[in-house]
Parts: C-alpha cells; structure tokens; sequence
C-alpha cells in the first residue's frame, strides 16, 4: 500500500501542473524518515541486558555474543512478522529520495534537495539494519564464506542469535516460528552442538 501511494505521488509529482505538485512526491519518504525510521533504528530492548545475558547463560556458551547482536538487531528480532516489509519500503523509498534529491538540485530547489539527501540517509541506514539478522540469514554469500570470515561468522551469529531470542520470548507463537524456520536449516545442527548444551555444547 505504501509503495503504490508513493507510485500514485510521483506521477502527481510530474504529471500535475499546479505549483506544489513537484513535492508531492516528497512527502512520503520524509514522513517515513521522520516516523518510522527512528523506532527502527533507535528501538532498545525491553529486558534489561543483564537479564538477557543470565537468561541465555543457562543454555548457550557464547550467550555475551548472543546478547549483543541481539541489542545491536533488536527491533529485527522483536518483530519478525513486519521487519522485512520496512526493510523493503524504506529500500524503496531511499530510492525514490535520492532520486527527488537529484531533481530538486537540478532544478534549484536546493532546500528541498538537502531535505530528500538527508533523507534517504536515513532510510538507507533503516534498510540496512532494520531486517539485518534475517537478511544476513539468507544470504548465501554470507553462509557460504570462509569460516574465519567475518561474513560467515555474522551468518552463525545472526541464526543462532534468532534461535536464542526464543529463550527470551518463550510465549510469542511469530518469534518460536522464526525460529523454527532456522532449526529446519541443515547447517545449525553443527553449530547448536558447539554452543547450545542441550545439544552436546561444552561448558566454557
């Protein structure tokens, strides 16, 4: 809905004649830079890191990792059902900001032009980090690096980090099936018996 609301604003944006209509195309993505972007970048955990790191101390022993890439996604891992559609539309809507930007400086409107630059920023950082987790999850250039790579130890922490949220949120039916999803995964058998003890983990 989003998106086609943006789609209907930019052909206002150059198909109208009157003299706002340039900037109609420009509401949408400030308004979602201004609204939505900064609960998705900024949002903090409601459990308190200490209470978070004693919880997952009793079943994982990388439980300090575990925890801070949870702090660091938490928004992405607290709501699984719509991260993926913020990451999309703020993708989307970065897009379109940078491309307004460069036509308001063309056209010398360069308030308006700083205005959408400065925008676009922020929903490129929004659509970078506000799915992170499971985005990283699916990547195949992530699964598939070298072990020691840093890609391919973000791809571990990121699946067992979305398997471990649901020792914190034991109840939520959304987060135990995003979790299911990754036990199904053929790869983290190896890893939950490296770190979760209920697999065969080691105390460390």
């Amino acid at each position: 809905m989003i998106l086609l609301i943006e789609i209907v604003s930019l052909y206002a944006s150059f198909f109208r004649g009157d003299a706002n209509a340039p900037y109609w195309g420009a509401i949408l993505p400030i308004l979602y830079a201004l609204v939505i972007a900064p609960h998705a970048l900024i949002g903090r955990p409601d459990i308190p890191r200490r209470i978070m790191t004693q919880t997952l101390h009793a079943k994982w022993n990388n439980a300090e990792d575990l925890v801070g890439y949870i702090c660091d996604y938490w928004m992405a891992f607290a709501y699984p059902a719509t991260s993926w559609k913020k990451r999309r539309n703020s993708a989307v809507l970065s897009f379109v900001s940078f491309f307004l930007a460069a036509v308001y400086v063309l056209q010398e409107y360069f308030v308006a032009g700083i205005v959408l630059l400065a925008a676009g920023c922020i929903l490129h950082g929004m659509s970078v980090r506000v799915d992170r987790p499971r985005t990283v999850y699916a990547s195949a250039a992530y699964r598939e690096g070298a072990a020691d790579a840093p890609a391919r130890r973000e791809w571990e922490l990121a699946a067992m980090s979305i398997i471990a949220f649901t020792d914190l949120y034991p109840e939520d039916p959304l987060i135990r099936d995003s979790a299911r999803q990754v036990l199904e995964d053929g790869d983290i058998g190896p890893l939950l018996a490296m770190h979760r003890y209920d697999h065969g983990a080691n105390w460390v």
